[in-house]
Formats: structure tokens, C-alpha cells, sequence
């Protein structure tokens, strides 16, 4: 089993990418908590990159108008990067603007830069899922759905149309045979609250993951 998984992977590896949506505003948040440090080290966006990375699969941020230095800074950490020119009219467009940008890709894995501790295994799973199934979502043990999502080529032109606030999510059949199980508990970790930018092992019983809910995506 371990080496069709492997084979599978390094398969996946020039076919499927991932998008990280990283064109928000934070108005929510108060301040641009794309910058903000994690354990006073990397920004929550490049904390949220370089675990992209480290999956092996090609990356591509989706940025919005006048993130002229979040774009170099990309450009240094060796990822390629665009400029959503509607981003402010909704995350479905930063969605359609990250597919349009990588129509040579086989797949895309939907990521959002708020979820920096997600694991590059959650990454790689989910792109050799897509050999399988069309598209595909991680839930953790107790069936709960959280983040990344993927999706395989056919749903290209569907995601391409996504505009104003409707994300990938409702492009998904309500079916069980796309849930993907991982043992990641930052599927559901979103950073929205300064609070939230507190590491997983800090978490107590106090201190829940929020739920995964599409108003919040």
C-alpha cells in the first residue's frame, strides 16, 4: 500500500498545485494578519507558504492590488504569485483569478493563507486522492469538514466562474465518498482573531478550533 501511495504522489507532483487565497482586506481582524509573526518567526502567510512547499507540489498566492511587497517577498521564497484585480468583490473571485492563472494544472488544491499549521502530508494526500475522485475535502475523525479543498480538472470551468462571496465549497456534491480522513487537527484552524494566532499545542478545552462554516471562508 505504501508504494502505490508513493508512486501515486510523486505522479501528482507536476499535475496538481495548490492556491493559496491571500487577497482579503482583514477588516475583521483590525490589522493585516498576513504579516503578523507566528512564535515571533515566520508571518502567518509565509509560515503558510513554506508549509505548501514543503508538500512538493507547485504553489501560486493570490494577492490583491498594492501587495507590491507581498509579492516580491513571494518571488524570494521562490513561489509564484498574481494580483486579483477584483479581489475586493469577494473571495470567489481570488478563487476563479488562482484556477485562471494555473489552467495547465490537473488539479487544484483550494488552501487559504489564514491556515498556516495545516501539515505538507494534508497537502500530499489530498493531491493522490484527486487520482480517484474528482474533488475531494479532509475531515478530521468525528467527520467534520475543514480546509484545504481539491478539485480535479473537470471542475475547471465551474470554479472559474465562482465570483462575490461563493467559494468552492458549494461546487461539492453532498456525498461521503469525498471526504478524505487525515490526522491534522489545523484542517480547522483559521486564524480571524488575534486569539486564534495562539500555536495548536496551546489549545485547551477553552480554547476550541473555530467550527468550519462556509460564512467564514
Amino acid at each position: 500500500t505504501t508504494e502505490i501511495y508513493t508512486l501515486s504522489l510523486h505522479d501528482a507532483l507536476p499535475i496538481f498545485g495548490i492556491v493559496i487565497l491571500a487577497a482579503g482586506r482583514s477588516e475583521r481582524f483590525g490589522q493585516d494578519k498576513r504579516c503578523l509573526p507566528l512564535n515571533n518567526k515566520d508571518s502567518v502567510l509565509l509560515a503558510t507558504i513554506r508549509a505548501a512547499k514543503a508538500s512538493g507540489l507547485s504553489c501560486y498566492v493570490v494577492l490583491h492590488p498594492g501587495d507590491h511587497e507581498l509579492m516580491h517577498q513571494c518571488q524570494q521564497d521562490g513561489v509564484e504569485a498574481g494580483i486579483c484585480p477584483d479581489a475586493r468583490l469577494g473571495i470567489g473571485h481570488s478563487i476563479a483569478f488562482g484556477v485562471r492563472a494555473n489552467q495547465h494544472w490537473q488539479g487544484w488544491i483550494i488552501a487559504r493563507g489564514n491556515m498556516p499549521w495545516v501539515q505538507p502530508v494534508t497537502y500530499q494526500q489530498l493531491a493522490a486522492s484527486l487520482f480517484d475522485h474528482p474533488c475531494i475535502r479532509p475531515v478530521d475523525g468525528d467527520g467534520h469538514p475543514g480546509f484545504p479543498t481539491a478539485f480535479r480538472r473537470e471542475f475547471g470551468w465551474n470554479l472559474m466562474q465562482l465570483h462575490g462571496h461563493r467559494t468552492e465549497v458549494r461546487l461539492m456534491p453532498s456525498c461521503s465518498d469525498i471526504d478524505l480522513v487525515v490526522n491534522d487537527p489545523a484542517i480547522s484552524r483559521v486564524i480571524r482573531t488575534p486569539k486564534d494566532l495562539c500555536p495548536l499545542h496551546q489549545i485547551t478545552n477553552d480554547t476550541q478550533p473555530p467550527a468550519f462554516s462556509q460564512a467564514a471562508i
